[in-house]
């Protein structure tokens, strides 16, 4: 969409803004404009200067309200000659990250946290099952195995192993092709991945066997495209480290990085 025709077909759609919550307002009417079409991903927005002129505010207040569309990954701000205010597409990663806040802020417990991927994550392995892609499958089997190989390694890092355990698990959620799936599956693994740290008191080399047996075998279910295998794999591999967690009722770590502190 041309800059001009652009700024003269937004000045029909946009409105004026209260002063109070003139950037909340702004936001609130681009996110709109996304929704029924009128804007689409790679479209120019006009510059700061010119959408202060069509909601009747100052720049700062157009800044504030890019910057909270920037931080949701609905607009890029990209510098230069060709540079601007673009419409962009939200990435699943920063999906993931208001939803990982969203648990610390709610203090959720490392038991619901596992009580919920018991379920949730079941499901997502049969869809991986029915949907993988062949590198797909070949990336889970490496990954397992990767997995095994660390387990039968006692001086190997607790923090190595559970990284792999991780990976693999994302990797599963990327394979059921669903990206709200995948979302989801970023933000809790973020914060598991740091109560999971702490657990590392339990850590030996038959639980660390028996968890890389647990993968091997959901790895294979997927490659032999058995979702009910896969989901209940799964299932019992959840399960498991809900039976084992000493420090289930811990709350998750009530700690948001400075990205998610600048942005609010």
């Amino acid at each position: 969409m041309k800059a001009d025709s652009n700024r003269d077909s937004l000045g029909k759609i946009f409105t004026e803004v209260s002063p109070v919550r003139g950037f909340e307002d702004i936001a609130v009417q681009i996110k709109e404009a996304i929704l029924q079409g009128h804007l689409k991903v790679g479209d120019r927005l006009p510059n700061e200067r010119e959408l202060g002129t069509l909601f009747n505010v100052s720049r700062p207040t157009v800044r504030e309200a890019i910057r909270s569309l920037e931080a949701t990954g609905i607009v890029e701000v990209r510098r230069g000659v060709y540079g601007g205010i673009f419409i962009t597409e939200p990435k699943a990663d920063q999906v993931g990250k208001a939803l990982e806040a969203l648990l610390r802020f709610r203090g959720a417990t490392v038991g619901e946290l596992v009580e919920f991927r018991s379920t949730f994550e079941a499901e997502t392995a049969y869809l991986a099952a029915k949907r993988a892609t062949f590198e797909q499958v070949e990336t889970l089997t490496k990954l397992a195995n990767a997995v095994k190989e660390v387990a039968s390694l006692p001086e190997e890092p607790w923090e190595k192993f559970i990284e792999l355990d991780i990976a693999f698990h994302e990797e599963v959620a990327s394979a059921s092709q669903n990206q709200i799936r995948v979302a989801i599956m970023m933000a809790i693994q973020g914060v598991f991945h740091e109560t999971s740290l702490l657990l590392e008191k339990v850590d030996e080399v038959a639980w660390r066997t028996r968890q890389a047996s647990d993968l091997i075998g959901i790895a294979k279910a997927i490659k032999e495209r058995n979702p009910e295998l896969a989901r209940k794999r799964m299932a019992e591999h959840v399960q498991r480290n809900i039976e084992a967690d000493v420090v289930k009722e811990w709350t998750i770590p009530d700690q948001v990085s400075d990205e998610v502190r600048d942005n609010e």
